[in-house]
């Protein structure tokens, strides 16, 4: 079987020279918001920072158009998210500089892989997460996450989080793009008013906890239909996942639906309006404000990827640095 493109919120491409279980996701994106809010999340993990050969899981990087202040600043966000979960394989990136264009700050997804043994039937999984369950490399050879930064804007590339107003914090776009392309992410998209669900007919493991607010699953809507498109774009949809709900005080976290279909933004982020500027569990928000900084992934994020299949490092109790200046 050969897999077609299948737009779902991030644009897909067939395989290239890999097994038919396969397919590469591309387009899920962070938007900049141009006004200044300078705000700090700082990260939990900084004991662990201080002892890199304590890293849970080791990412390596091929950078291309990076000057050595970026690919520092790069190298911070992988350290942050290498303390964060577990696997014994390898994640390999793919990092570049290019014109995005527009108010992209940057765009990541992973390669997709299925029906690998210890892995959902008939179920997508990012393949640094199949790889961790699995415990062998899919995919050897070929790039887990491909990563692009819009060369356009004014980054700050301090790991410090005080980031100026007129720039973007270069490390939290990093954390929230490596984010999306180690599994946060799902395959529904609507266009010409009908929803659908799935890339050749299978959902991510992401899908199979997306619900509405009356608690019926996204799954259950026919695919395609305007009825599926009303529920994606009705501001009213949910992550239902054990972990995640704990890490919201026993609710479900509410996911990105505005009323208008945002490609590359609905529906594979946390709500904006909930989790805003400050919050400790704004960093996978569709949108990062001029001088707002995050270097955590937030206990709902770490909940969501528990809830997929991830193991999460241990809970560290360092107290975050938040400020916020208006």
């Amino acid at each position: 079987m050969s897999l077609v493109a299948v737009l779902v919120v991030c644009a897909q491409s067939g395989p290239r020279n890999v097994r038919p279980e396969a397919a590469r996701a591309d387009g899920c994106v962070l938007i900049a918001d141009p006004r200044v809010v300078r705000s700090f999340v700082g990260t939990r993990a900084s004991e662990m920072l201080r002892a890199p050969s304590s890293n849970l899981v080791t990412m390596s990087v091929t950078y291309s158009g990076f000057t050595p202040q970026a690919q520092a600043a790069f190298q911070h966000a992988v350290n942050l998210w290498s303390t964060q979960l577990t696997s014994p394989v390898t994640i390999r990136i793919e990092a570049q500089f290019t014109n995005l264009g527009g108010n992209v700050l940057g765009s990541a997804g992973p390669w997709l892989v299925r029906d690998y043994p210890g892995l959902m039937p008939g179920t997508w999984y990012a393949v640094g997460l199949a790889n961790k369950l699995g415990g062998v490399d899919r995919l050897p050879g070929n790039f887990d996450i491909h990563a692009s930064f819009n060369s356009e804007f004014d980054w700050y590339y301090g790991t410090d989080g005080n980031a100026p107003g007129g720039t973007y914090d270069f490390v939290s776009v990093v954390l929230h793009e490596l984010g999306h392309g180690l599994g946060f992410l799902g395959a529904m998209n609507v266009s010409g008013g009908q929803g659908t669900w799935g890339n050749g007919g299978y959902p991510v493991i992401y899908d199979r906890f997306t619900e509405n607010g009356a608690g019926q699953p996204l799954l259950g809507f026919a695919s395609p239909s305007t009825t599926l498109a009303a529920q994606l774009t009705s501001n009213n949809l949910f992550f239902d996942g054990p972990r995640a709900r704990a890490a919201n005080g026993g609710a479900a976290p509410r996911l990105y639906a505005p009323s208008s279909w945002q490609q590359g933004s609905s529906y594979s982020h946390l709500n904006e309006a909930t989790y805003g500027v400050g919050n400790p569990n704004s960093l996978m928000t569709p949108a990062l404000s001029s001088g707002e900084a995050i270097h955590d992934p937030g206990p709902i994020t770490r909940g969501i990827f528990e809830d997929t299949g991830w193991t999460a490092g241990p809970t560290l109790t360092t107290p975050q640095n938040l400020r916020v200046v208006r």
